[in-house]
């Protein structure tokens, strides 16, 4: 899957990489990105404050731009001849966009991000507002997974139903009665990712919640207009969390996202099944899925799409023909 032209230019990426200072449960997916970027294409990997002796082009990856702000602010510039970023938590409400004009122009924080060549986000919103807000280039690349080294549909799934991250508490709360007791054959796993604030171990952790994710039948997911939190998100979006369950080779169900943008990645028959509106309703509808539905198919095709369309390479492979025509 790597981009077999030019090559030269993958040869002079540094990526300027958060992971030895930030230790949140996000930071995991971004390591597994950053990860790609130097075993597979060569990228040379340093740290917040680190110079580096000789030119390139620097690439950053980043929950926010915020982190990227702060990023570049350790190290100097001078040595790039381009600078690159991929922002994942790419929402508008993350700055003030009705900032006027002369407060842009003597912001330290607008100063910094106007330095970069081309931005990258995941949602197709955010590059109308990133661009408006920094008149920089901006372009869409949705977010992935590494579907390679962690994906894949495993066998003798033990977990009847997954949830992580956003899920609707009432519903969280009866699956677990009905199904986490000594007389049910059924495992419910949830977790709250929101609720984590540090990761010990990256890689142990990135290997039991694949593991875990892989051994799943079902993975519940919830358009984030629609799933309470203390969050209030500007638009829907495809999550991490799809690419992730997708490619473990879960069956995907819940509240399909209401962005253009599921349809376009997701448009397979069952990539995603919908639930009752109801909760007293979505359990029996659960029920009735691992007790008369062939969820090793979709599980399986699930898997196979993502490892052709949504791996990580396929991304960075689109980043790399930008750079690539920004500097030959």
């Amino acid at each position: 899957m790597k981009l077999t032209a030019n090559h030269d230019v993958c040869n002079k990426i540094y990526l300027l990489s958060m992971r030895d200072t930030v230790k949140s449960p996000a930071m995991c997916c971004i390591i597994e990105l950053e990860d790609i970027f130097i075993n597979d294409y060569n990228a040379k990997l340093i740290s917040l404050g680190e110079e580096v002796k000789t030119p390139g082009i620097l690439f950053i990856t980043a929950i926010s731009i915020h982190q990227i702000e702060k990023s570049l602010k350790t190290i100097s510039l001078s040595k790039f001849s381009a600078i690159y970023a991929y922002v994942f938590d790419a929402f508008g409400n993350s700055f003030k966009e009705n900032l006027p004009q002369w407060r842009k122009n003597i912001s330290r924080h607008h100063h910094t991000i106007r330095k970069i060549t081309h931005l990258f986000v995941p949602f197709k919103p955010a590059v109308y507002n990133f661009h408006e807000f920094y008149q920089i280039p901006v372009s869409y690349i949705p977010l992935g997974a590494d579907v390679v080294n962690y994906g894949g549909y495993d066998d003798n799934k033990i977990i009847d139903i997954n949830a992580y991250g956003r899920q609707p508490a009432q519903l969280t709360q009866l699956l677990s009665e009905r199904f986490n007791n000594r007389e049910s054959k059924r495992i419910f796993l949830h977790t709250n990712h929101a609720g984590i604030s540090e990761i010990n171990d990256t890689y142990q952790h990135r290997k039991l919640f694949w593991k875990l994710l892989r051994k799943s039948q079902i993975t519940l997911l919830f358009d984030a207009l629609h799933t309470p939190t203390n969050r209030n998100f500007p638009f829907s979006f495809v999550p991490q969390r799809m690419f992730e369950s997708a490619a473990a080779g879960c069956v995907v169900v819940g509240k399909r996202p209401s962005c253009p943008e599921m349809d376009e990645l997701f448009n397979w028959p069952n990539s995603m099944i919908e639930l009752p509106d109801e909760s007293d309703e979505m359990i029996g509808f659960l029920e009735n899925l691992l007790d008369n539905y062939d969820l090793d198919t979709i599980g399986r095709r699930n898997y196979e799409e993502c490892l052709l369309h949504h791996d990580w390479r396929h991304r960075i492979n689109d980043m790399l023909k930008i750079m690539i025509s920004e500097n030959t």
